[in-house]
């Protein structure tokens, strides 16, 4: 499957609505809803990768950043467990990288949902049974059960390398803080810190947030492929600077 997505629209409004929707063969109003999404925004999805080619061609003649990529071509990102931020690289079990070697540090959100189903006993009035027995039986127990549904959220960073390759993703609570120096309480307060330390120690690196802007998403492949997506479009800005 060929993926076609805007990083940055160089164009809005009704105009650009109705020119897209040419190109994809759809309504302007379908079409103007696309557009108001946050980016990356992905306007295309299709076997055809000559097809997918044409209109990222097209999207950025009209002054878009657009990027069109494999989806099967796209790595499993490493995901970072133990940890040590050195002076000079960001060591792990999966090897060393250099923080001069740092393209993009992305952060992201992932939603987790979490379903539990409580069983309720509980006593109802039977007033047909309490009059048939004088007002022996008054009620019986009645069991139900009952779905509870809470939703939390686990921040996530990717770390693409500047050669390209498999990124590495430190996540909120997949990572091991015990490295740290005066480690936090929290997941979360541990997780900042190390988003906030690899962003000092790799000054070259973009950092984009564009991600978190993606709410409700809990299938955390939709989360790699875009980030994946904005690593493309930041080392070709990189590249045409």
């Amino acid at each position: 499957m060929f993926t076609v997505a805007i990083c940055a629209l160089g164009a809005s409004g009704d105009d650009e609505a109705r020119a897209l929707a040419s190109d994809l063969g759809s309504g302007v109003y379908e079409t103007r809803l696309k557009l108001a999404q946050p980016p990356p925004i992905v306007v295309l999805r299709t076997h055809d990768e000559a097809a997918a080619a044409l209109l990222a061609r097209t999207l950025r003649a009209r002054g878009h950043d657009a990027v069109a990529l494999d989806e099967g071509a796209v790595p499993e990102p490493f995901v970072v467990r133990t940890f040590h931020l050195g002076d000079t690289s960001f060591d792990c079990e999966g090897g060393s990288l250099p923080y001069g070697d740092v393209l993009a540090l992305v952060r992201g959100a992932l939603t987790l949902k979490t379903e539990t189903v409580d069983r309720v006993t509980e006593r109802k009035l039977r007033p047909g049974a309490a009059l048939v027995t004088g007002g022996l039986i008054l009620s019986k127990k009645v069991t139900r059960e009952e779905k509870r549904v809470a939703h939390d959220r686990e921040d996530l960073l990717y770390v693409f390398r500047s050669a390209g390759g498999a990124p590495w993703l430190v996540s909120e609570h997949g990572a091991v803080y015990a490295s740290l120096p005066s480690v936090a309480p929290t997941q979360r307060e541990n997780f900042l810190r190390v988003a906030s330390e690899l962003r000092a120690r790799a000054p070259a690196a973009t950092w984009d947030e564009r991600l978190l802007a993606h709410r409700g998403v809990e299938d955390r492949s939709i989360l790699d492929l875009r980030a994946q997506i904005l690593a493309i479009a930041i080392a070709r800005s990189r590249t045409y600077r």
